[in-house]
């Protein structure tokens, strides 16, 4: 599965299992993605591409503020389905 900068993914495999990041960056070997809130922009968190599960496009994230503002979202739009 090809992941982009902008893709809201599920972590399914840790410590973090469950829990919503952004994509913030694609390296050859790992996905570095961020929450906003422990893991920012400026320090991703680098991710396996099996360990992960891709939810939906949040668009172009430029500030932490915005990747909480997707999440937020996302995450609401979730508990309203019946998900998460």
């Amino acid at each position: 599965m090809q992941f982009s900068p902008g893709n809201i993914v599920r972590s399914t495999a840790g410590r973090d299992k469950n829990h919503l990041y952004v994509v913030v960056a694609v390296t050859p070997k790992r996905v570095m993605v961020a929450d906003g809130h422990k893991r920012t922009i400026s320090a991703p968190k680098p991710k396996n591409f099996l360990h992960i599960q891709l939810v939906s496009h949040a668009g172009c994230a430029n500030t932490d503020d915005e990747i909480r503002h997707f999440l937020q979202k996302t995450g609401s739009q979730a508990d309203e389905k019946g998900g998460n």
